[in-house]
């Protein structure tokens, strides 16, 4: 089992068999920001698509190399997240009106 530490990058290992269009997160990357104690074995990531805390048992996760070139992505990235959710929970309610002042 790898041995994971706070502020690693990960990958999220793919899935190919995985059924309905395919592991959806698989070669997501993130940073880890908790170590699980119990149970053992797990870490918690930051995902950089989402922003999302997201939980991994470490046999899923691929540790990538330190100085290795991280895409940057913008501070608002974890909103799109939340408006992705927004707009589902709004699907056909045409009288909602969303605004986000950023």
């Amino acid at each position: 089992m790898a041995e994971f530490k706070v502020g690693d990058r990960v990958k999220v290992l793919d899935k190919p068999n995985w059924p309905d269009g395919g592991y959806k997160i698989g070669n997501w990357e993130g940073t880890i920001i908790q170590i699980v104690a119990d149970p053992a074995g797990y870490v918690t990531i930051k995902a950089d698509k989402t922003g999302y805390s997201m939980l991994f048992h470490e046999k899923e996760l691929e540790l990538l190399p330190p100085n290795s070139e991280v895409e940057q992505i913008s501070s608002h990235d974890g909103t799109l997240g939340f408006i992705d959710a927004l707009q589902q929970k709004t699907k056909g309610n045409s009288s909602i009106d969303v605004r986000l002042d950023l």
